[in-house]
């Protein structure tokens, strides 16, 4: 049998029921040749997903899914910040006492305020800042 015969043959094994000799040749053709036979499974499976009726789907509550996913995506987002920042806390923490132990050695007197930074004024109360007014300025 040649390829046109046994072309034809497969298009009408898809459409048109055949007669017993073709039936049991082209199924001789199609356990002597495996990728022939997976061929006609897929076009049969394709012919199959086109003919139906039923509208294809992505599988039950796909929508539902998907807007849940979107809703949280921040809480997600939230998630993975808290979790990046929390491996450094500790190394913060340690930061900062340090910079409050540096800064009691460094402090003049021993008073809460002195060592926080409190009462240290840049200007002293007694010096008055000349005032400036723009108006004035460019008018004269």
């Amino acid at each position: 049998m040649n390829q046109q015969e046994l072309e034809d043959i497969f298009i009408r094994s898809l459409d048109v029921p055949m007669q017993q000799d073709e039936k049991e040749n082209f199924l001789k053709m199609l356990q002597a040749d495996p990728s022939l036979a997976k061929q006609l499974e897929d076009y049969k499976k394709i012919r199959a997903l086109t003919l139906s009726d039923e509208p294809a789907t992505f599988g039950p509550f796909f929508a539902a899914k998907v807007i849940h996913r979107i809703q949280n995506t921040g809480v997600v987002i939230d998630r993975q910040i808290f979790s990046f920042f929390k491996k450094f806390q500790l190394a913060a923490l340690g930061v900062i006492v340090a910079m409050l132990i540096l800064n009691v050695w460094l402090a003049d007197q021993g008073t809460v305020t002195s060592i926080l930074g409190l009462d240290n004024n840049a200007v002293s109360e007694d010096y008055q800042i000349a005032s400036f007014d723009f108006y004035d300025t460019l008018n004269k």
